[in-house]
């Protein structure tokens, strides 16, 4: 009830305020590249601040044992998610990407990076479902953005996600941005919802108003039992 509350608040904010000026700032603030500068303890983490903020937030919140992210990168998100898990004392992270692990990669007792696969191939999938069997758990898509891929990640890694926790979906704005990318995460997410009660968006985590992940917060909600 109070989650319900706190989003209508969030949404009536919204609505005051001019979606022109919002969206403009977006714009500027993507096309401006300053996102792809930023620094974790001195590791890349191409990620926007304020989604960032929202992470862990969420991950102090539901404290999942397991983070699965997909898509390395650099490696600042999973060492930014670790390095959150060991300030709470609690939690690892998993990160998978299609290329080998590299050199580059931070080095973190938290961290387990799976390379050389994608993260749908079912070699994969039941490595992680080995490794999150009984745990609680969080899932991170920012691997491929196409439509395709994404709506394959999502229901490959849905069933992972434990209740009260959250999948999400990052870079559903890259449409707004980059028509030439579309189909991508958003429609990716319009379908996965069409096809599940099991979640639902969560509006409060875009409470900044700029994200990169609209509608991209997902949150397992729980189950319904005789």
């Amino acid at each position: 009830m109070i989650r319900r509350v706190r989003q209508a608040l969030v949404w009536r904010a919204q609505q005051r305020l001019d979606p022109w000026v919002i969206g403009r700032f977006h714009d500027i603030f993507y096309r401006s590249g300053v996102w792809g500068r930023n620094r974790w303890l001195g590791v890349p983490v191409y990620k926007n601040p304020l989604d960032l903020f929202v992470f862990q937030e969420i991950i102090s919140e539901t404290r999942p044992d397991v983070i699965v992210e997909t898509g390395t990168h650099s490696g600042g998100s999973a060492l930014y998610f670790a390095s959150v898990c060991q300030l709470i004392g609690s939690g690892e992270v998993v990160s998978i990407d299609v290329e080998d692990v590299k050199d580059i990669y931070p080095d973190h007792p938290r961290i387990t990076y799976l390379g050389g696969r994608s993260s749908t191939e079912p070699d994969v999938l039941r490595e992680i479902a080995a490794r999150v069997e009984g745990k609680r758990t969080m899932v991170i898509l920012d691997s491929d953005h196409s439509q395709h891929h994404v709506e394959a990640e999502l229901r490959a890694y849905a069933p992972f996600v434990s209740e009260g926790c959250y999948l999400i979906v990052e870079d559903s704005n890259i449409g707004r941005i980059r028509a030439d990318l579309l189909p991508g995460p958003m429609q990716a997410i319009e379908t996965f919802l069409r096809e599940t009660t099991s979640f639902e968006v969560d509006k409060e985590r875009e409470r900044f108003f700029v994200t990169f992940n609209p509608s991209g917060y997902l949150r397992r909600l729980p189950a319904v039992r005789p």
